[in-house]
């Protein structure tokens, strides 16, 4: 038997930051907001290697609110303090380089929850 089956969209993007703001290993993870609470989903902050740093947010696929619109709930993340602080300069201005983005369809239920064939 197999759990029922749940998707997720996952969006990610690379930046490129200031170095003072770069900690090469530092993994940030989030829950909830900006989401309403009957949403599941969160985001992460992973700071690679050379001023990298790897940040992306995954929504569940069963939300019922049909203006939720996934890509700005993302943007809306990374206005944060905890998270715009490592895009920004001390004046709050944006000091960062996108690098990539990318976004796909995601199994969220694991193993578990593929259909066995």
């Amino acid at each position: 038997h197999s759990d029922p089956q749940s998707y997720a969209i996952g969006i990610k993007e690379l930046w490129e930051i200031d170095p003072s703001r770069h900690t090469p290993g530092l993994a940030l993870h989030s829950a909830g907001w900006p989401l309403d609470p009957d949403t599941y989903g969160g985001a992460f902050m992973y700071h690679a290697e050379d001023n990298k740093v790897y940040c992306g947010f995954v929504i569940g696929l069963g939300y019922e609110n049909p203006y939720l619109f996934p890509f700005e709930e993302f943007q809306r993340w990374k206005t944060h303090p905890r998270i715009k602080w490592y895009f920004t300069d001390d004046n709050g201005n944006v000091n960062a380089k996108r690098i990539s983005y990318g976004a796909r369809a995601i199994t969220a239920g694991g193993i578990m929850a593929l259909p066995k064939t």
